[in-house]
């Protein structure tokens, strides 16, 4: 069988549960493993939350590990394109 797609969150944003963390969670190709934030009380708070086992220091890092095979973006329009 495959592995599930990992998936990091890039902000704990209201979006997210309802558009890929319940979805995900139902889903056994897809897995969430982190999530970034700005700030990271958030960021652990929103992990702590939803059950996301990894609290990344920030986007840049969620980008970078190689665990990350893709990254839902729930920041503010102006901000996909550059993250993207």
């Amino acid at each position: 069988p495959m592995e599930p797609l990992r998936i990091a969150v890039l902000g704990a944003a209201g979006i997210a549960p309802a558009a890929i963390i319940r979805p995900a969670a139902k889903n056994p190709d897809a897995e969430i493993v982190a999530v970034a934030a700005r700030d990271s009380g958030q960021a652990q708070a929103f992990a702590d939350k939803y059950g996301i086992p990894a609290v990344l220091p920030d986007y840049d890092a969620a980008l970078a590990d190689d665990s990350v095979e893709a990254v839902y973006i729930p920041l503010p329009n102006s901000l996909h394109a550059p993250w993207t």
